[in-house]
């Protein structure tokens, strides 16, 4: 990069006239010039570090980063591919780090990289692209859980495919505003019925369920389902 810096040299003449019968007068002045050096200045950014998820839902996904110096801003790069093409989404400038990617589908993975880049002048220098941050969105809620099936000693219960999710967690209590406890874990997302078995006759039930997406160990949970309440026969 070629940084100009423009400096101005002053020259003082000196001009004496001599006119007949009246004899000299000197006149003085200054004569600007400017004049152009170029000094050879790197303004690449350094590669921006520590680029993590601050907060994530079903459709969105909120990044942020560590600042880089004498950076003008950032540009952020998606791709639904590791090793797809990452395109540009946004740039933020000044000392903003993070930015929140909306209007993202549920339960989809995810891929960013993050530049720094420094205006000098009418130049855009960019620095190298952040290491790759994979991450998924949330899966969607589940919805239309229903008990489908109800004896004086078990309750079945069924609801709607939550797409691109990993599985389901069911939970249970005894009071609808009381202690929810985890009473199964599914790890196939076609399977999406539970029947809670050894229950006491004529007793009333309250059910929740959620969904989960797993990507490289770290799981992603949607939000709770209505609650469901369900007596078994006397």
């Amino acid at each position: 990069m070629v940084k100009k810096f423009r400096n101005t040299m002053v020259v003082f003449l000196t001009l004496t006239l001599i006119i007949s019968n009246l004899g000299s007068i000197t006149y003085s002045f200054a004569q600007t010039n400017k004049v152009n050096q170029s000094i050879t200045t790197d303004c690449k950014p350094d590669k921006v570090t520590n680029v993590q998820v601050a907060k994530k839902t079903s459709t969105c996904i909120k990044l942020q980063w560590s600042s880089v110096k004498c950076a003008t801003g950032y540009r952020i790069y998606r791709s639904t591919m590791k090793n797809g093409i990452y395109r540009k989404i946004e740039g933020v400038c000044g000392k903003t780090t993070c930015y929140v990617d909306k209007d993202l589908d549920c339960g989809t993975n995810y891929y960013y990289k993050i530049r720094a880049f420094k205006k000098v002048g009418d130049k855009t220098c960019l620095g190298c692209p952040s290491d790759i941050l994979d991450t998924t969105t949330c899966p969607a809620v589940v919805k239309f859980l229903n008990a489908n099936c109800v004896s004086n000693s078990s309750i079945e219960l069924d609801w709607q495919t939550v797409y691109r999710s990993s599985g389901y967690e069911v939970y249970r209590a005894i009071s609808e505003n009381g202690n929810y406890e985890r009473i199964a874990t599914l790890t196939d997302n076609g399977k999406t019925s539970f029947r809670d078995k050894n229950l006491r006759r004529g007793k009333k039930y309250y059910y929740k369920v959620r969904a989960f997406k797993e990507l490289n160990g770290q799981i992603c949970f949607g939000e709770y389902s209505d609650i469901l309440d369900v007596c078994t026969e006397k």
